[in-house]
């Protein structure tokens, strides 16, 4: 394991003991959840900021990073269930957590691409992942324009 791993797994064991009692996404009522899966709950956002539907994917534990397999299963957990909750719309996005309000949890929002938004400024200064519901693409935007290369570390 590496030091970046076993440091994460470190800061993951103390927030998952001591967190919880003060973290709102680890304190969501059962009513609130829309879809319970293994590792994960899926709720609408408590803002909507003019959206139809707004969608958080979250961790049922209180962890701040996840290990790659997790990561990629979260993502298409929220794929396959935004692509029913949002077949209204051609397009919808997952979010990168630039401007989570809650940081120490994992989680992912994900919503409609609705220019009369509030929040839809922040969409665009958000990395984020459209999923186009009638051709199926999927596209990474980085508001910057510029697109993550291959790493220079060394392996």
């Amino acid at each position: 394991m590496s030091n970046e791993e076993q440091e994460n797994s470190k800061v993951n064991a103390l927030e998952t003991i001591v967190a919880p009692r003060v973290c709102s996404l680890c304190n969501i009522p059962e009513q609130e959840v829309l879809v319970e899966y293994q590792r994960w709950k899926l709720v609408r956002t408590k803002t909507m900021k003019g959206h139809r539907e707004r969608l958080m994917l979250l961790h049922k534990n209180h962890l701040r990073t996840l290990d790659e397999g997790s990561v990629g299963e979260a993502y298409l957990l929220l794929m396959k269930a935004g692509s029913k909750f949002f077949s209204y719309t051609d397009k919808w996005a997952i979010f990168e957590p630039v401007y989570a309000t809650v940081p120490g949890h994992w989680h992912r929002v994900a919503s409609d691409l609705e220019e009369n938004a509030q929040d839809y400024d922040q969409i665009l200064k958000t990395p984020r992942m459209i999923i186009d519901n009638h051709d199926g693409t999927i596209s990474r935007v980085y508001p910057d324009g510029n697109v993550p290369g291959p790493s220079n570390k060394a392996s």
